[in-house]
């Protein structure tokens, strides 16, 4: 299975997201080091790797809650270390591993939160058009807007928190381990909804354990093994989807 093919219909000819020889620190704590690479504008892009070797460091690092050395540019902008609001504000959107939705927060609240990057003044505009971008990608929220979000299954709940990460209406979107703890059926529809952003032009960034997964939806790979960043040609992750080993999860779908 080929990695989806990456064409200039698909991508643009610019740089969105450049990263040079980026660190990232828990204070003397080396999580990621010597990540250099770069993301096109409307490419879908993943990040591979066993869990503990640095992929989520590497994504919060990159929407500025973890402190980092080296270089990040955003849209041609040199981002500010540990400035979450500036990179929400600037276009960078992350969705976290887990959800992290508010569980006792109605399901629309929980949306809605999304577009406190915008201003005052647009922020009614902009929850209006969050709304309906949320229905139309996942319709099976309707019935469940009024509904607390910690009574929602695992996949309604990464609905949620997608349509919360979309609601800033963000250059790029980072997604972590989207796919965590959930049915096959469940990822799957997950991964159709990821599938369709990027299809729209939206730039993805998608961090995921399960190599296979990416090779469905993404135009190439970041390996992140032991801290260490680098580009993953195709035939590497398709030898790491085969020496993945399946582990018993509970469902929360």
């Amino acid at each position: 299975m080929p990695i989806r093919e990456t064409t200039q219909a698909s991508t643009g000819t610019t740089d969105l997201l450049r990263v040079e020889d980026l660190k990232v620190l828990y204070g003397d704590f080396v999580a990621v080091e010597h990540a250099s690479f770069s993301v096109r504008t409307g490419e879908c892009v993943a990040v591979i790797g066993p869990n503990g070797n640095g992929k989520s460091s590497l994504a919060l690092a990159l929407a500025g809650f973890v402190s980092h050395l080296g270089k990040v540019q955003f849209g041609g902008v040199l981002v500010p270390p540990r400035r979450p609001a500036w990179m929400v504000g600037h276009g960078l959107s992350l969705v976290p591993e887990r959800r992290q939705l508010f569980p006792s927060m109605a399901v629309i609240d929980n949306i809605l939160l999304g577009c406190y990057g915008w201003t005052k003044n647009l922020r009614k505009a902009r929850a209006s058009e969050a709304f309906a971008e949320a229905l139309e990608l996942f319709p099976e929220l309707k019935p469940r807007l009024s509904q607390s979000a910690g009574t929602l299954s695992g996949g309604q709940q990464q609905m949620v928190a997608l349509a919360r990460g979309l609601a800033a209406a963000p250059k790029i979107l980072i997604t972590d381990e989207p796919c965590l703890g959930l049915a096959e059926i469940v990822a799957r529809r997950v991964y159709e909804a990821i599938k369709q952003l990027n299809d729209q032009g939206r730039t993805i960034l998608l961090v995921e354990e399960n190599p296979l997964r990416a090779l469905e939806i993404c135009h190439r790979a970041l390996r992140v093994e032991r801290g260490v960043v680098e580009e993953a040609p195709d035939a590497d992750v398709l030898e790491q989807a085969a020496n993945v080993t399946a582990r018993p999860e509970r469902s929360t779908s």
